[in-house]
């Protein structure tokens, strides 16, 4: 799942960087403008804003109806299609500019499109850049703190040079770099000792080869691979999961065939004198057996359901789970999953450049698109390009754009992005993402198809893992195809480990957004509706 940043601390609404607010308060009537503030200077109506919005909704409320209405900003496009221009406007420059080529990777076909590329276009999109600089951290505090709670699990093991492992890192947290490591050094710029960074990545090195080492000849019950697929198991027998349906037989016996594979390859498990877990694996081979006998005489997913209640198979495979999980707790803290973790981070601190105090600034500027394209605007106006002054228009509209979205997600407290990737049936689109104080997550997705019109998404995740989903649609063609699919879709969301507790297909969408009302409660029954 892609995990997006929530943070409504978006540095963006200043007087000479947000265009996107200038334009609204340009064609704004003085009777929009006093419902917002008294002010009447730019600077003064920012000021004001940024003091009130925190603790006034309406004027947030006001100043969201002014940008989405605004004229000026409803006719400045997709950003994909001005990307698109703007790379087309490069194409006649002998020697590309830098720019050109950041923003051909930038513009990744959605058939390239993983989760992992997904998440790392949004975070890059520009929408975040502020954010994101303003809380940007230390490179060395972070080290700091993986080491510390390295030490803490690396002291607790049993295995064999776990003490001088843990006294190594000891060490490495008493140099001079490292004991004065804070986030002011950010702010005050200290210079690098390049040296003793050298000699820290150093030590880095030799503690991650060592824990790599150990970590390759741990139980399997003791790798994420395993952690997974008992996660899945469980979540196939969950109480919400047990309807007709979500219940899925052939998925679960598939599961838990995976997770006998991997049982059988457990040293710890198989060769464990304690009784209960002396027979895990006949009793999972039972189980599995059950289960097809069900699948077969039983078609129905009711009936199979019934049945499989009625043997209190749930309650069988639950204790197997119950049994697998004390296994894995027991298991030396060297093998744990936060070991695991923290060795995969300290890889990247192996080289002495990535614990320079200003290398995460350099890193999130050199990948933004918001800073490459303000770069790029900068040298473009001092060369020779024959196409200088229609590739400066598209920056400026692209900067523009930016500031938008930008501005949107601070005034309507969420993360309002746009799609940044290319999609030949797609005319244009954008998300809004928003977490409320129950760590629900309410996201609309309002899409223009070519062929199909438009399509709205409204989308409720909560208690982690349940998931309500509304599909707007005026096209009868388009909602046919999507009735068709939905078994095919609740089967996905399944494999994901995410139950579909409510489907609805309707034709006209409602005004209010997903998550207007977030503090009502989540209507819990699983429907599909037409």
């Amino acid at each position: 799942m892609i995990n997006t940043s929530l943070n409504k601390q978006l540095g963006i609404i200043l007087p000479n960087t947000n265009r996107a607010l200038a334009a609204i308060l340009k064609d704004a009537t003085p009777k929009e403008m006093e419902a917002v503030l008294k002010n009447k200077d730019l600077k003064s109506v920012i000021n004001s804003l940024l003091k009130e919005s925190s603790v006034n909704p309406d004027t947030n409320k006001t100043l969201l109806n002014l940008a989405k209405n605004n004229p000026t900003l409803k006719d400045l496009g997709n950003i994909t299609g001005t990307v698109k221009e703007l790379l087309s406007a490069l194409k006649s420059e002998k020697n590309p500019l830098p720019v050109e080529t950041t923003l051909k990777r930038f513009l990744v076909d959605i058939k390239e499109l993983s989760e992992p590329v997904l998440k790392q276009k949004l975070e890059n999109s520009g929408i975040f850049l502020e954010s994101r600089l303003k809380n940007v951290q230390n490179p060395q505090v972070e080290l700091k703190n993986l080491l510390t709670s390295l030490e803490k699990s690396v002291a607790k093991s049993e295995v064999p040079n776990a003490k001088l492992l843990a006294q190594n890192i000891k060490e490495l947290l008493n140099t001079p770099t490292l004991k004065e490591a804070t986030n002011s050094a950010l702010v005050h710029s200290v210079k690098d000792n390049k040296e003793a960074l050298a000699q820290l990545s150093k030590g880095i090195g030799n503690i991650v080869s060592k824990l790599s080492e150990q970590l390759k000849g741990a139980d399997i019950i003791t790798t994420k691979g395993f952690e997974r697929q008992l996660s899945k198991v469980e979540h196939l027998v969950s109480q919400k999961m047990l309807s007709a349906e979500n219940f899925k037989p052939a998925m679960l016996v598939d599961a838990l065939k995976q997770l006998n594979t991997q049982i059988a390859q457990s040293p710890q498990l198989m060769q464990s004198q304690k009784p209960e877990v002396k027979g895990i694996f006949d009793a999972l081979v039972k189980i599995v057996e059950s289960l097809k006998v069900i699948t077969v005489e039983n078609p129905t997913p009711k009936a199979a359901l019934d049945l499989f209640v009625d043997k209190k198979l749930p309650q069988d495979i639950r204790t197997v789970i119950d049994v697998l999980k004390s296994g894995v707790e027991k298991a030396d803290p060297v093998f744990s999953k936060e070991v695991a973790s923290a060795v995969s981070k300290l890889t990247q601190f192996t080289a002495p450049q990535t614990l320079e105090v200003q290398s995460n600034i350099k890193e999130i500027l050199s990948g933004d698109l918001k800073s490459l394209l303000l770069k790029a605007g900068e040298e473009i106006a001092k060369s020779s390009h024959p196409n200088q002054a229609e590739i400066l228009k598209h920056v400026d509209k692209l900067l523009l754009q930016i500031d938008y979205f930008q501005l949107l997600s601070h005034l309507s407290s969420s993360s309002s992005l746009y799609l940044p990737f290319s999609w030949d049936s797609l005319e244009e689109g954008n998300i809004n993402i928003k977490k409320d104080k129950n760590s629900a997550f309410y996201c609309d997705i309002d899409l223009k198809l070519k062929e199909y019109g438009e399509l709205k998404l409204k989308l409720a995740l909560y208690e982690e893992n349940q998931i309500n989903i509304h599909i707007y649609s005026q096209n009868k063609e388009f909602k046919e195809i999507v009735r068709e699919n939905i078994a095919s879709l609740r089967s996905a969301l399944i494999e994901l480990r995410i139950t579909p507790k409510e489907i609805r297909i309707l034709d006209t969408p409602t005004t209010a957004s997903a998550y207007e009302n977030s503090d009502s409660k989540i209507d819990m029954g699983f429907e599909v509706k037409i």
